[in-house]
């Protein structure tokens, strides 16, 4: 049964990845989904990290002015990936569908370890399912075709979950913060992410070869542990991203962080901040920018503490939060969420009242997304209120 079990992977692994291509070269190897408001925001868009390194490096443009303009939101480290692989639309294509990849496959990887580590029996297919609802999700396969950097933060968190549950503080601290230094929003995981990772170190890790260590020792050796390559990984991460944004006076941390959290730009999301700080007098603007991001980061905290015996409910829950109340959401965070979410289906099934109404919500969105983004901005015949509705709709699946 496990070779079947393993066979049936790698069967799933290659069609997800033969579907991604296909969609690619059907739309053009993703470029008439690139600019999409509902697939790509302004944080995660490909064709704005393509015109940021053409002006930097091509056009030899002064960094600093690139910066202060506040229209470029890619963190600098996104420039170590190999330009042919962002520019020319084959490459760009199947390096994404690769990340989706790598993505299922480490999904399957934390299926196989949470079988192995739980107290009760798991389905000998448990694994496969979870890779089929990553790999098929739709959301997750636009994503991965408009090649927008929502693929890449999954990947990371995913590859972070895996490292926890696989018992290796280290490397879950060193990809969790080059997540953190890519995207800021993953912080939004860390306390339930590192109570994964020290619960599981303590649990089933190298310790036990130790002689005479106790497990709450354990527990503490790795959290020193995730600590330290935390903030050294964080120190050399923003290092390398200031000599690489070409920028003495620091200014590209007020464009890649600070835009995060001041919103400056604010085309349509499938968030629920965007229209609501395009109608605001701006005398309130200030406000209300403090209330939505001190809302989102509440959470984390008493989320972590309520479930302190389920760290990774915990992780999932706040993977949910991120993907519904960030500034600049994307489907591919819903598909993030829902790929989490799958590693929890056997225990949380017996507890869904309505899955129907869910899954119609998801479908009705999916569908009235691209239609009223149509009538609104080119039929001229809606406005922008029809969008905003959808996303409203949208916030009520997760």
């Amino acid at each position: 049964m496990t070779k079947r079990v393993g066979q049936g992977c790698v069967a799933l692994l290659l069609v997800g990845i033969a579907v991604r291509l296909c969609a690619s070269w059907y739309s053009g190897w993703g470029e008439m989904l690139v600019n999409r408001t509902e697939l790509a925001t302004p944080m995660d868009r490909l064709s704005l990290l393509r015109e940021q390194w053409h002006l930097l490096y091509d056009l030899d443009i002064d960094a600093a002015h690139i910066w202060s303009s506040l229209n470029y939101h890619h963190a600098p480290l996104l420039f170590l990936i190999p330009r042919s692989c962002i520019d020319d639309p084959i490459r760009s294509a199947f390096l994404w569908a690769v990340m989706d990849g790598v993505t299922g496959f480490a999904l399957g990887r934390i299926a196989m370890a949470l079988s192995r580590h739980a107290t009760h029996a798991y389905s000998a297919w448990f694994p496969l399912g979870v890779m089929a609802c990553f790999l098929f999700n739709p959301y997750a396969i636009s994503a991965c075709v408009a090649k927008t950097m929502s693929s890449l933060r999954t990947c990371l968190t995913v590859l972070s979950v895996l490292k926890a549950v696989e018992a290796s503080p280290r490397w879950m601290a060193f990809v969790h913060t080059l997540n953190c230094l890519l995207f800021t929003t993953p912080l939004l995981l860390t306390p339930a992410l590192w109570l994964l990772g020290c619960d599981t170190y303590a649990a089933f890790g190298a310790w036990r070869s130790t002689f005479g260590l106790r497990q709450s020792d354990a527990w503490w050796n790795g959290m020193r542990a995730s600590l330290r390559t935390f903030v050294w990984t964080s120190i050399a991460g923003l290092i390398l991203a200031a000599m690489l944004a070409g920028d003495a006076s620091l200014t590209f941390v007020r464009s890649v962080y600070g835009s995060r959290v001041i919103a400056d730009d604010l085309l349509p999301t499938t968030g629920l901040t965007w229209y609501f700080f395009v109608e605001m007098f701006t005398h309130f603007r200030p406000f209300f920018l403090a209330v939505v991001n001190i809302h989102m980061w509440t959470y984390m905290i008493p989320i972590t503490m309520k479930y302190r015996s389920d760290p990774l409910f915990a992780t999932t829950f706040l993977a949910g939060i991120a993907s519904l109340f960030s500034m600049y959401p994307s489907v591919g965070d819903t598909a993030a969420y829902l790929a989490l979410w799958s590693l929890l289906y056997p225990r949380l099934s017996d507890y869904l009242r309505y899955p129907m109404v869910t899954s119609l919500l998801f479908a009705y969105t999916t569908l009235l997304f691209p239609a009223f983004h149509y009538l609104w901005l080119y039929a001229g015949s809606a406005n922008a209120n029809f969008y905003y509705a959808i996303d409203l709709c949208m916030g009520l699946g997760p």
